[in-house]
Parts: structure tokens; C-alpha cells; sequence
């Protein structure tokens, strides 16, 4: 499963991310709204499973800047511990261009939430720097290639 975010806007009815999630990160409220995210999709896990279903993974889609701050594992440790999910159950989304900024501190934060049983993925590989050894140095449960990666690959000469 993944939680994906909508607005239900007064007048314009239900939005996409597509419509507000630029402006959210351009003003920073990307970071709340990201943190509000992860704790409503660990929280209805929960209850789901309360209700008898079966617990699944559910993935959880972060963006850059939430990913860069500072508390940014205390406060997915804080969700994890105050909702009771068995952090095997989440699985955070981070887009290949997120590894490319300072590869070290990536490393380190991914290692911290690997360490605490959360699951991690790439989304939209692909669309960057592409490079499969690179991701090596990662600890990645699961790579999500873009189509645009994929895209007419029977057509495409071996060489």
C-alpha cells in the first residue's frame, strides 16, 4: 500500500499532490506536512490491523527537505513508538536526486532507519543519475525504476 496525500479544497473539490505540493516546499510547510503524512498512514495501519485486517507495508512518499532535517529519525522513531506500528510495516519513498547531494549524510540517515527495522526505497529511479553500482553503498530494501527508464526497452539494440 501507499499512502498517497490529497487536499479536499472548498471550491476546487478533491486536488493532487501536483497542484500543492510545490507550494507547500517552496513555503516549508512541506516538513509538517510530511511528518502529519507518516503519522495518519502508521496510525491507520493500526487500525486497520485493531479491525482485524492483516498488516501489510505501507509506503510513504518524503521529500527532500523533510528527509534533510535535523530531527528528521527522532521524529519517524517518535511516530513508530507513539502509534505502536512494528516498523517493518513502513517503508519510506526517497527520489534518486535525494542521493545525490551529500552521499555521506544520506548514508548515515539510511543506516539509522534501516537499523530500526524501517523499510526503504527508491522512487522514480531512473530519472537522475541512473547509476546501479552507485546505489550499492545504500541500504536499499527496493528500487522503483520509472517508466520513462523502461520505456520502449524491447525496441532497444543490445550493444
Amino acid at each position: 500500500m501507499e499512502a498517497l496525500i490529497r487536499w479536499h479544497h472548498p471550491q476546487r473539490g478533491l486536488l493532487t499532490p501536483i497542484h500543492f505540493i510545490e507550494i507547500a516546499e517552496e513555503t516549508g510547510l512541506i516538513v509538517s506536512i510530511g511528518q502529519w503524512v507518516i503519522h495518519e498512514a502508521c496510525r491507520q495501519h493500526e487500525a486497520w490491523v485493531k479491525n482485524g485486517l492483516q498488516p501489510m507495508r505501507i509506503s510513504v512518499n518524503i521529500s527532500a527537505m523533510q528527509f534533510y532535517q535535523s530531527d528528521f529519525c527522532g521524529m519517524v522513531e517518535g511516530i513508530i513508538q507513539e502509534t505502536g506500528i512494528t516498523p517493518s510495516f513502513l517503508e519510506l519513498e526517497l527520489t534518486e536526486s535525494m542521493f545525490m547531494q551529500d552521499a555521506d549524510a544520506v548514508v548515515r540517515t539510511l543506516r539509522r532507519l534501516h537499523a530500526l527495522g524501517i523499510k526503504l526505497a527508491i522512487d522514480d529511479f531512473g530519472t537522475g543519475y541512473s547509476n546501479l553500482s552507485y546505489l550499492r553503498k545504500f541500504p536499499i530494501d527496493r528500487l522503483k525504476v520509472d517508466q520513462s527508464f523502461i520505456k520502449g526497452i524491447e525496441h532497444e539494440p543490445v550493444t
